[in-house]
């Protein structure tokens, strides 16, 4: 009888303590993936994980903050929490001079999934390996997160063994007391006791599978981190970020039409007929490396530095293109540049800070229809909503308080797949 009771509740803690981390796992990357849908959609605009941008850099947020309650009012109304006086939140906008939106459509729980997301992705960051790219550039290279999948998965069998081998070793001290020397030499997964086990470790590897398998189907053709070689070491970080250019005056079609286009070498000669070498001051850029990627321009063009003259024909440069939609899917970049307002960071992160272009974002069709479900428009100053006469009506009258570009339409199959 009391073999039959150890065993009983062994396996009944067993079972708990598989569930518990199961459960466990699975709130922890769920939170996560909400996480970075709110980050991205709510805070990605003026903040970065590991740099100051328009606000404070967001890694170590909740140790900057001594009550946890104080930092998710400050979230979710920076405004209406400043009228309590707090010290390190008025301290917080008078170093920063710019007003955060309120964000009253948050909850506790989307908050927590916030803060989960940027934990996880300070230790990401924390975690880079630096690889060497073309021309010495550094640049960073992110760890696959599967490899989590399967630390707890080897840390779930390593817990069954130990549970195992302990029933075992308490089965063999019944056994004992009671005098019953001969042992079940049944296959430990075909016992009747352990059943309850092996069926929720099946069930487990089975789920674990699954997402495997859904992740894997989904980013079929994705190219998230995509950062191939060009056959000119072009930096936007120089570019973009160093000499502050706009993209849109390279990429001159972002505000004009579908495609935001790639410059011509006129473009580049605006600037590289006078700048033919560089200073050599800077050791993350050398004077030997870069000056002979300025003179890959001149190649192209067909340009002679010595003469200053354009003495042969010009070809074109095979650059590798990076951000790749499926042919069926329409894109248009004015729509988003010009009328929406959306920064070049938005979708390609922040450009300004590569010295060699990859791809940030998946551009799945989720990704895409999240952005429109929780993205405000600039509904009441721009002309193009002009024509939408019963959303301002109902703004007039107070039954909404902002437009979602979800509100004009733009989660209908139609508008990106024509």
């Amino acid at each position: 009888m009391q073999h039959k009771k150890s065993t009983t509740i062994t396996r009944f803690l067993s079972i708990i303590l598989l569930l518990a981390l199961s459960f466990t796992a699975n709130n922890v990357f769920a939170g996560e993936a909400e996480g970075k849908v709110l980050y991205q959609s709510k805070c990605q605009r003026c903040h970065l994980v590991d740099k100051k941008l328009t606000g404070p850099a967001l890694q170590n947020v909740r140790t900057r903050w001594a009550d946890s309650t104080n930092l998710y009012a400050w979230i979710k109304n920076s405004q209406s929490f400043l009228g309590t006086g707090d010290k390190y939140a008025n301290d917080l906008y008078k170093e920063y001079n710019s007003i955060m939106p309120a964000f009253p459509e948050l909850s506790d729980v989307d908050v927590a999934d916030i803060l989960v997301y940027i934990d996880a992705e300070a230790k990401r960051k924390q975690d880079m390996a630096a690889t060497p790219g073309p021309g010495g550039v550094v640049t960073e290279t992110k760890k696959d997160n599967s490899t989590l999948y399967w630390i707890l998965i080897v840390a779930l069998l390593f817990i069954a063994v130990i549970l195992g081998r302990a029933v075992k070793y308490l089965d063999g001290l019944v056994r004992q007391k009671f005098d019953d020397p001969t042992p079940d030499t049944t296959p430990f997964y075909k016992q009747r006791k352990y059943r309850p086990l092996v069926g929720v470790l099946a069930l487990l590897f089975l789920s674990l599978l699954s997402v495997a398998m859904w992740n894997s189907a989904t980013s079929l053709g994705r190219q998230q981190g995509y950062a191939p070689e060009q056959p000119i070491a072009f930096s936007h970080k120089v570019h973009a970020g160093i000499n502050k250019i706009d993209c849109k005056y390279c990429h001159v079609g972002a505000e004009r039409g579908k495609a935001a286009v790639i410059p011509s070498l006129s473009v580049c000669m605006n600037c590289h007929y006078n700048i033919q070498g560089v200073t050599g001051t800077d050791p993350n850029y050398p004077k030997a490396v870069y000056d002979k990627e300025i003179a890959k321009i001149y190649s192209y063009i067909g340009f002679n530095a010595e003469s200053l003259k354009y003495e042969s024909e010009p070809k074109p440069i095979e650059w590798t293109k990076i951000h790749n939609l499926p042919d069926h899917v329409y894109f248009n970049h004015s729509q988003h540049v010009k009328v929406a307002g959306l920064e070049c960071q938005t979708c390609h992160g922040q450009i300004q800070e590569m010295d060699v272009v990859q791809q940030m974002e998946n551009l799945s069709m989720g990704w895409c229809v999240n952005c429109h479900r929780n993205t405000n428009v600039n509904f009441t100053t721009n002309e193009f909503y002009k024509p939408y006469e019963v959303l301002h009506e109902k703004i007039k009258n107070g039954e909404m308080e902002s437009v979602k570009a979800e509100d004009i339409g733009a989660t209908e199959c139609q508008k990106c797949h024509y």
